[in-house]
C-alpha cells in the first residue's frame, strides 16, 4: 500500500486508488483535522474510494502517506483495522510497509510509506521492455504476494495498478484487500456495463457479510462463481497481469463484463501473438497459473516462483543467429530454450548462497530483530532483508559468471582462483553477518542495517584491479586451508564489531592473532594486525595499543605487498595519534606516506578520501580550523566521487566540515545533508546517527538544536524504549539545548526525565557527562541540597589540565558556578564562573559555536557579582554588556536569554541619589 510520487513531474502525482463507481455514494471526509496522531497532514494527493494525503511523521522525520478508507460501519472498521495491523506485520522488501492504522471520526486510516517511483502500468508504458525486465519486476511482486500468503493474508485485487516500482527498481505490492465496500453496494448484474480494468465490488455468498473487491479482467474463475478467495485466486490474477505485460493484451477477451466472465470461467484463453520471443518455460508457467480450476494451478506462490526461476538449467543467452533460428519452432512461433539441466555445468551455482541465506536463516534473523526491538522491527526488517536479499542475488550471479568463465576458458586459472577465493570470502562474511544477526539483542538490533550495508559487494571479485591487489594463495594446500579458516574467523570478528559486540570481537581477534603468528603467513599477519588496530580504535578504553597494531599492520602490509592494508593502517594511525596531543605532529608527518600508499591500492580514490579526512581530524585536534577546512573540503569532493553522495563516510566528512565552517546557511546545509545520510544509511536509532544528531545540535543554530535532538530522542523512546542508557544521553543533550536558549522549564523537565532514566538503568553516563547531568538537574533541585556541587567539585579535581579537556572543564565550571549561585553562595560562584569565562573566550575565538555558552557564562558571572553583598556593580557591567551584545545580535532563538539579561541590567543600574536637603 503506497502513494508513489513520480521522479519527473511533481505535478503528476500518481495515487493508488480504486476507481469509484457511477452512482455509488462513498463516505470519505472532505477534510481532515490538521493532525492524525503523530502525523501532520500536508496536502491531499488524490482519491476515489479512499482518499490519500501526504503527511509528516514527526517520529521518523519523514513524509508518509495517509490513506483514509470508506466508512464501513463498526464491524467493517474492526475488520479493516485487523487487516491493516496484519499488513503492518508483513516485513518484506516487495511489500510496501504499513506503519500504523487507526480510526478518526468514524474513518479508518492507514499510514504507510511515501516513495518515489511509478506504478507498473506507467513503467510498462514508459518505453519498450524486454521479457527479462518484465520477468524481473513480476518475480519481485510474486515474492511480495508469497510473503503475504505466508502470514495468512490474501490480496483479492492483484493487478498492475497495485504494483509500484521505486527509484531503485524495487517492485512493491500494495492494497491487500484494505478497501472494501459497504453492504449497500450494487450487485454484479447492476455493474455489467463497467470496464474490464475498472475495480468493482460484487456481493458473494459465504463471505460473512462482506463484499469482495476485484477487477474484472484479473478476477479468478472461482470468484466469478461466488467461491471464497484463496491463494490460488491471487496466483491467477498475477498470471493474468504477467501475460498482459508480456504480450501487450489480456489473456481473456470480452467486450463487456458478461462476455469477459464467460471467457474466464470457461477457460477461453487467447493464444499469445506470433514471434513474441518469450521462452517456452515462462509461457508454460503462465499457462498453468491461468488454469480454470484452482487445484490445477501451482500449489502456492512459492511453487510458482520456482517455476519462474530462470537459473535452473535454462540459458538466457543465444550464441549466434544460427542457433537462435534453429531453436525457433512450433505453429505459434515459440522460442524454445532447451531444459538441459543435467548438462549445464553451473546449474547449482546458487546452492552455496542458499545454504547461507535460505528460509531458515531469514526467519531466524527476522525473529531475532523482532524479539530484540519489537517496536523497531517493522521499520528495520524490510530494509535489512532487502540488503541481504540483494547481496545473495548478486553473489549468485557473480558465482555463475565465474563458473561459466571457467568452462568457457575466458580467464587464466590463476585469475579464476583469485575470483573463487574472493567470492568465498564474500560468502563467509555474509554468513557470519547472518549468524550474528540471528542472535541480535537490543544493543545489536539498531546496528543491523549498517552491518548489512557494510558487506563488500561480490562484484568486486570481478574487478581486475581489486583481484590483482589480493595476495596470492599459499603454495601449500594445507596452509591455504588454515589461512582460509582464520579469515573466516576474522569475518566473524568483524561482524560482531559492526553489531556493537566490540569486546567479543576483540577476544576473537586475539585468538586469531595467536594462530596467525604460528602460521607465519605474512599477508594474513598484516590483515590481522589491521583488524586489531581497527577494533582498538573503537573500544572505549584508550590503551595505546591501537598505535602499535596499526604500525605493525602498515609494516606487514608493505612487506607482503598489501598496499591497501598498509594505506588504511597509516590512515587510521593518523586518527589514533591525533587523540594524543603530544603525537599530533607525528600524525601530520604521515601525510606523504599515507597518500603514496593510497595511490597504490585497488581503490586509490576511496583510500585517498580516507587519508584526507583523517588529516583534517588531525588539524582539528590542533585547533587549526583553516587547515582542517581545507582537508575536509578536498576529502568531501574525493569521497563523493569515489563512493557516492549518500555514503555514510561522506556523512562523516560533511559533519566535520560543518564543525569548521562559520555559522550560517552553509553550515546548516552541511548538517542537514549529513543527518539525511545517517538516517537513510544507518537508521534513526543507530548509535552513530544519535551521535551525529548530538554533534549537529552543538553546531546548529540553537533554535534548531532542540528539533534535531528531539527527533532522535522521540525515535529512541518509540523504537527502543528499553535502551535506557542511550535515551538518558539523548535527553541530557536535549536539556543542554533548552538551557542554551534559556528555556528553563523545558530544560528542568528534560533533565529530570534523564535523571530518572539513569536511575532506572542502574548505569550512569560516563565521565563528565554524568556529573553535568547531576549539575543541570541540581539547578532545579532544593537549594539546601549540595550533592550536585560536591559532585562537580570532585570531578573537576580529577580532570587533567590539558588542551583536549578544556571544553569539558569550562562547562563543568560554568554549571558549578550556576549551582553555587542558586544556593545563595555568590562569592564562591564567582571563582569557577570567572575561570569558565576565560576558557570559553579562548574556545569561542577558535570556534563561534561556543559563543552562546560564553554569553551565558558572562551573564551568570554578572549575576553572581550583583548578588554579592555589597553588589560589585562596576565589575559586573563588562560581563553583562558582553552578554547583551551577543543576545541582541543572535536572533529570536535567544529571546528568553535577552529578556533575562535585560532584567539583570535593571539590577545593575545604581539608583539615583535623592537630592540633598537645603
Amino acid at each position: 500500500m503506497s502513494v508513489i510520487i513520480p521522479d519527473t513531474d511533481a505535478s503528476g502525482i500518481s495515487v493508488d486508488i480504486t476507481q469509484s463507481l457511477p452512482g455509488v455514494a462513498i463516505s470519505v471526509p472532505a477534510t481532515l483535522p490538521p493532525r492524525l496522531g503523530r502525523f501532520t497532514i500536508l496536502e491531499r494527493l488524490g482519491g476515489g474510494t479512499a482518499v490519500v494525503y501526504a503527511a509528516y511523521d514527526e517520529l521518523l522525520d519523514r513524509k508518509v502517506a495517509i490513506k483514509v478508507l470508506p466508512d464501513t460501519g463498526s464491524k467493517g472498521q474492526i475488520r479493516l483495522l485487523r487487516e491493516a495491523q496484519a499488513m503492518a506485520g508483513v516485513s518484506h522488501p516487495n511489500v510496501i510497509t504499513v506503519l500504523e492504522a487507526g480510526v478518526v471520526k468514524g474513518q479508518v486510516y492507514v499510514a504507510m510509506e511515501l516513495i518515489r517511483g511509478a506504478a507498473l502500468p506507467a513503467w510498462l508504458a514508459a518505453g519498450p521492455r524486454t521479457w527479462r525486465e518484465i520477468h524481473d519486476v513480476f518475480t519481485q511482486a510474486a515474492r511480495g504476494l508469497a510473503a503475504a500468503h505466508e502470514v495468512g493474508l490474501l490480496h483479492r485485487d492483484f493487478k498492475p495498478g497495485n504494483v509500484m516500482i521505486d527509484a531503485t527498481g524495487r517492485a512493491c505490492v500494495l492494497d491487500f484487500g484494505l478497501v472494501r465496500a459497504t453492504p449497500d453496494r450494487p450487485s454484479l448484474l447492476e455493474l455489467s456495463g463497467g470496464g474490464a480494468s475498472q475495480s468493482m465490488r460484487v456481493r458473494v455468498s459465504g463471505e460473512d457479510e462482506d463484499d469482495i473487491l476485484g477487477t474484472p479482467a484479473y478476477l479468478a474463475p472461482e470468484r466469478w462463481r461466488g467461491g471464497p478467495a484463496e491463494p490460488a485466486s491471487d496466483q491467477f490474477s498475477f498470471c493474468v497481469a504477467l501475460y498482459e505485460a508480456l504480450f501487450g493484451l489480456p489473456p481473456f477477451a470480452g467486450n463487456d463484463i458478461l462476455a469477459l466472465s464467460h471467457a474466464i470461467t470457461n477457460g477461453h484463453l487467447r493464444p499469445p501473438p506470433r514471434n513474441h520471443g518469450v521462452p517456452a518455460w515462462l509461457l508454460a508457467a503462465l499457462m498453468r497459473g491461468l488454469k480454470t480450476e484452482p487445484r490445477d494451478r501451482y500449489p502456492s506462490m512459492e511453487a510458482l516462483l520456482g517455476a519462474l526461476a530462470p537459473s535452473r538449467g535454462r540459458t538466457w543467452r543465444f550464441v549466434g543467429a544460427a542457433v537462435a533460428l534453429a531453436l525457433t519452432a512450433g505453429a505459434a512461433g515459440l522460442a524454445v530454450v532447451p531444459e538441459a539441466a543435467a548438462e549445464s555445468p553451473c546449474a547449482d551455482a546458487d546452492a552455496d548462497i542458499a545454504r547461507v541465506w535460505g528460509p531458515a536463516q531469514r526467519n531466524a534473523v527476522a525473529t531475532a530483530l523482532r524479539d530484540a526491538a519489537p517496536h523497531y522491527a517493522a521499520v528495520l526488517w524490510p530494509r535489512v532483508a532487502d540488503k541481504l536479499d540483494r547481496f545473495a542475488a548478486a553473489w549468485g550471479e557473480n558465482h555463475r559468471d565465474t563458473c561459466l568463465a571457467e568452462h568457457q576458458g575466458r580467464y587464466t586459472e590463476a585469475l579464476l582462483d583469485r575470483q573463487r577465493r574472493c567470492l568465498d570470502r564474500r560468502r563467509d562474511a555474509f554468513d557470519e553477518t547472518v549468524k550474528a544477526l540471528s542472535i541480535a539483542d537490543m544493543d545489536m538490533a539498531p546496528r543491523a542495517l549498517a552491518a548489512a550495508s557494510d558487506l563488500v559487494p561480490p562484484s568486486s571479485c570481478h574487478d581486475l584491479a581489486f583481484l590483482k591487489a589480493e595476495p596470492p594463495a599459499p603454495d601449500d594446500a594445507e596452509l591455504g586451508e588454515r589461512v582460509a579458516d582464520l579469515r573466516n574467523h576474522m569475518a566473524r570478528a568483524e561482524a560482531l564489531a559492526k553489531l556493537g559486540r566490540i569486546h567479543d570481537a576483540v577476544d576473537e581477534a586475539a585468538d586469531i592473532e595467536a594462530a596467525a603468528e604460528q602460521i607465519g603467513y605474512a599477508p594474513l599477519r598484516a590483515e590481522v594486525a589491521l583488524l586489531r588496530g581497527r577494533l582498538s580504535l573503537n573500544t572505549s578504553e584508550e590503551t595505546g595499543q591501537e598505535l602499535e597494531w596499526l604500525t605493525r599492520a602498515m609494516r606487514s602490509g608493505i612487506e607482503s605487498r598489501g598496499d591497501a592494508i598498509a594505506a588504511e593502517a597509516v590512515a587510521l594511525r593518523i586518527v589514533a595519534a591525533s587523540r594524543r596531543p603530544e603525537m599530533v605532529g607525528r600524525a601530520l608527518a604521515d601525510e606523504p606516506l599515507a597518500l603514496a600508499l593510497a595511490s597504490r591500492g585497488a581503490a586509490p580514490e576511496a583510500l585517498r578520501g580516507l587519508v584526507l579526512h583523517n588529516l583534517g581530524v588531525a588539524h582539528l585536534a590542533q585547533r587549526n580550523a583553516a587547515e582542517a577546512r581545507r582537508y575536509f573540503t578536498e576529502a568531501l569532493s574525493v569521497r563523493q566521487a569515489a563512493l557516492s553522495a549518500g555514503h555514510r563516510d561522506v556523512g562523516y566528512t560533511l559533519l566535520n566540515l560543518a564543525a569548521v565552517t562559520e555559522p550560517g546557511a552553509a553550515r546548516d546545509d552541511l548538517l542537514a545533508r549529513a543527518l539525511e545520510i545517517f538516517d537513510a544509511e544507518l537508521g534513526v536509532v543507530h548509535p552513530a546517527t544519535i551521535e551525529a544528531r548530538i554533534t549537529a545540535a552543538q553546531l546548529a543554530e540553537p533554535g534548531e538544536a532542540w528539533t534535531i535532538l528531539q527527533t532522535g530522542c522521540v525515535a529512541l523512546e518509540r523504537f527502543l524504549p528499553d535502551d535506557l542508557v542511550r535515551r538518558t544521553r539523548c535527553l541530557f543533550h536535549l536539556g543542554r539545548a533548552a538551557t542554551e536558549i534559556g528555556d528553563d522549564d523545558d530544560a528542568a523537565s528534560v533533565f529530570r526525565a534523564a535523571a530518572e532514566l539513569s536511575e532506572m538503568s542502574g548505569t550512569r553516563l560516563f565521565g563528565p557527562e554524568a556529573t553535568l547531568l547531576a549539575g543541570y538537574r541540581g539547578l532545579a533541585g532544593p537549594v539546601d541540597d549540595n550533592t550536585a556541587v560536591e559532585h562537580l567539585q570532585a570531578t573537576l579535581g580529577r580532570m587533567p589540565d590539558a588542551t583536549w579537556s578544556s571544553e569539558e572543564i569550562a562547562e563543568l565550571r560554568l554549571v558549578l558556578g550556576q549551582n553555587l549561585l542558586v544556593r545563595g553562595r555568590p562569592l564562591e560562584a564567582r571563582v569557577p564562573l570567572a575561570a569558565a569565562v576565560a576558557e570559553l573566550t579562548v574556545l569561542a575565538a577558535d570556534d563561534p559555536h561556543w559563543a552562546p555558552r560564553l554569553a551565558r557564562a558572562h551573564r551568570t558571572l554578572a549575576e553572581a557579582m550583583l548578588s554579592a553583598t555589597p553588589p560589585a556593580v562596576a565589575a559586573a557591567r563588562p560581563h553583562l554588556g558582553a552578554a547583551l551584545a551577543f543576545y541582541r545580535s543572535a536572533g529570536a532563538s535567544f529571546a528568553r536569554q535577552l529578556a533575562a539579561s535585560e532584567r539583570l541590567l535593571v539590577r545593575g543600574v545604581p539608583r539615583a541619589k535623592p537630592p540633598a536637603k537645603p
